[in-house]
C-alpha cells in the first residue's frame, strides 16, 4: 500500500486503513483477553512496517524483529503460511530475535497471514507474555481475524487504487491546462491554428526528448512577467 509520491487524495486514504487496521489490533486484544499484545504488519519484505499495535510491548516486538531482518512474522510475510512459536527464548531459527522478544516480554506468538488475491500483504500476530501462552481458542480466534482482515484488506486495496485514479485524473486536468495555455500563447506568436500549434509543440519535445507538459511550461515561462511593457514576442522556430 504505497506510492510514488504523495498526495492529499491518496494520504486520506492510506490514513484510513491505518486507522482500520490499528483499530483492529486494539479491538482484537480486547476480544483475546489475557495476551501481550497484538500487532498488523504490511508490506512485503524486508521492507514491511507495523501500522497498528495494541500495545507498547507489541510495538517494541515488532521494531525488534523488523530491525534485525529475521522472525515469525517476516517468514510468514514471505511464506503465506501461519505459525504458533510457543517458546520464543528457547527458539534459534532467527537467531538473536527470539531471546530479544523474550527479553521485551513476548514469550511465545502467532502469526496469521492476510491475503488479497492469493497474495500475502499482511501478518496479524498475538503476543503472550508466558511460554505457550495461547490457548487453542485464542488461536482459532487469531486466525478467525486474519480471514476477517482479507476482506478489510480487499477494501483497503480498493480505496487505494480508486485515490491513485482520481489523483491521476487530476493530474492530467492540470496538464492539459498547462499545453493549451502554451498552445494559446503559440498560435498568437506564429499566427496559426491550434493543430499547428500542437504540431510545434510535439515536435520540440521530441527533438528534445522531454515531456510535452514540460515543454509546455517552457513556452508559459518565455512569456515576460505582466507589466513588464514588453508585447509577446513573434515565434520563433529556434525558441520560444
Amino acid at each position: 500500500m504505497t506510492t510514488s509520491a504523495s498526495s492529499p487524495i491518496l494520504d486520506d486514504a492510506l490514513s484510513v486503513v491505518a486507522d482500520y487496521l490499528d483499530a483492529t489490533a486494539r479491538t482484537t486484544h480486547e476480544r483475546l483477553g489475557d495476551v501481550a499484545g497484538v500487532a498488523v504488519t504490511v508490506g512485503h519484505a524486508p521492507e514491511a512496517f507495523t501500522v497498528g499495535a495494541s500495545t507498547e510491548l507489541a510495538a517494541r516486538v515488532d521494531r525488534t524483529q523488523l530491525d534485525l531482518g529475521v522472525g515469525p512474522c517476516l517468514d510468514t510475510l514471505r511464506s503465506g503460511v501461519g505459525a504458533y512459536v510457543p517458546d520464543l527464548a528457547t527458539d534459534a531459527r532467527w537467531g538473536d530475535y527470539g531471546p530479544a522478544a523474550a527479553r521485551e516480554g513476548a514469550a511465545s506468538c502467532q502469526s496469521v497471514p492476510v491475503q488479497f488475491e492469493g497474495t500475502t500483504v499482511a501478518v496479524f500476530k498475538v503476543y503472550a507474555a508466558e511460554r505457550d501462552g495461547l490457548s487453542g481458542e485464542q488461536r482459532d480466534l487469531a486466525r478467525q481475524v486474519g480471514l476477517e482482515l482479507n476482506g478489510g484488506v480487499a477494501v483497503a486495496r480498493h480505496l487505494n487504487r480508486v485515490a491513485t485514479e482520481l489523483d491521476d485524473m487530476t493530474a492530467m486536468t492540470v496538464h492539459r491546462r498547462v499545453i493549451d495555455l502554451a498552445l494559446g500563447i503559440m498560435m498568437e506568436r506564429a499566427q496559426v491554428d491550434a493543430a499547428t500549434a500542437f504540431g510545434l509543440l510535439r515536435t520540440r519535445s521530441q527533438q528534445g526528448n522531454t515531456k510535452l507538459r514540460d515543454v509546455a511550461q517552457a513556452v508559459i515561462a518565455s512569456v515576460p512577467a505582466a507589466g513588464a511593457g514588453d508585447l509577446v514576442p513573434p515565434y520563433d522556430p529556434h525558441g520560444w
